[in-house]
């Protein structure tokens, strides 16, 4: 991809992922009421990256549009998109969090003047991993501005960000992506059609849904809870097997809750099912689920749903994540058993 195809995509990308947003910052622009901090809230891949190049290059285009975009064709544009450009500052963690040093520097960057133009666009992504210190530190910065300059903020949850620095930010909520974007994407990163129905109703944060894609960790993981699932409504005694032998190891290699979160959805793909809806799962033994469960009562099926969504608690509370399986597995059979 040349340099000018890549800035033209990364602009059409942010246009297409979050188009009110752009359109929010182009009536501001040419109203000249853009704010100089934000604060970017919402899981990774709801386009937040791709929105604030967007708005670097918006800020430091030499020729935008009429309709207020960038043109990416500038000479500006495509060493943004490159992440070249003198003027647009990035940061990102360091390990796990963004350290202090690294406000210090970018504070050393604020209070330069631009190389290039009149203004400086500060981007930090992964905001919410700041320690407290840095968090204080680009506080600072924030609340004495210097020259022309734009801070965006790029978070996971606006919770785990300082209440003094949300005051100082406009915060922008980005909104989930259609469920068929999302699927079209996780095809693109290399899910089967069957995975990308089920990740889609798992997560919108593609960095976390690359990570499933490990050694093939999200298939096997997928195939391990069909098995578990179609054991536990056979009442087959070999579910608590299962828990040991195949759930266990996976939630080794990632994470539990991914697991009880596929448990979840199958018993809402079940119900849904059983209820005569159309359902469009990423389980290929729905129907066998179905079968069994429209011979259950209303209040038996309701009862083993209301089990499921129990587990996150219970592994909030740090309980151990085999017993919480298997205090599932045993209250699910009592369930079934009336």
């Amino acid at each position: 991809m040349s340099e000018v195809s890549q800035a033209a995509t990364l602009i059409a990308t942010a246009q297409h992922d979050q188009p009110q947003i752009i359109a929010n910052f182009e009536r501001a622009i040419a109203q000249n009421q853009l704010g100089h901090a934000f604060l970017f809230v919402g899981p990774n891949g709801r386009g937040q990256a791709e929105v604030a190049d967007w708005l670097a290059m918006r800020l430091l285009c030499l020729h935008p549009t009429e309709k207020g975009d960038p043109d990416g064709t500038c000479n500006q544009c495509v060493r943004i998109a490159q992440h070249e450009h003198p003027d647009v500052v990035e940061l990102a963690p360091e390990g796990n969090s963004l350290k202090v040093d690294q406000i210090r520097f970018l504070q050393g960057e604020l209070s330069k003047t631009a190389v290039e133009g009149e203004r400086k666009v500060l981007i930090i992504h992964a905001a919410e991993t700041m320690t407290s210190s840095a968090a204080n530190g680009l506080l600072k910065s924030m609340e004495e501005p210097q020259g022309q300059q734009t801070i965006i903020l790029i978070a996971k949850s606006r919770q785990q960000m300082l209440p003094t620095i949300i005051s100082r930010s406009q915060v922008i909520e980005f909104n989930a992506l259609p469920a068929d974007q999302i699927q079209t994407q996780l095809i693109a990163m290399g899910y089967s059609q069957t995975n990308a129905q089920l990740a889609q109703q798992l997560t919108d944060d593609m960095t976390l849904a690359q990570e499933w894609l490990t050694e093939d960790w999200f298939d096997r993981a997928r195939q391990s809870v069909e098995r578990f699932m179609s054991a536990l409504l056979g009442q087959d005694l070999q579910t608590f097997t299962l828990v040991q032998t195949e759930l266990m190891p996976l939630a080794k290699e990632q994470s539990v809750k991914v697991l009880v979160d596929m448990i979840i959805q199958a018993t809402r793909d079940t119900l849904l099912a059983r209820q005569g809806r159309s359902v469009t799962s990423g389980f290929d033994a729905l129907s066998k689920w179905q079968q069994i469960a429209q011979k259950l009562a209303d209040s038996q099926w309701l009862q083993i749903v209301d089990l499921a969504l129990m587990m996150p608690h219970a592994l909030d509370m740090n309980l151990n994540p085999q017993t919480t399986l298997e205090s599932f597995v045993l209250k699910s059979q009592k369930a079934m058993a009336g």
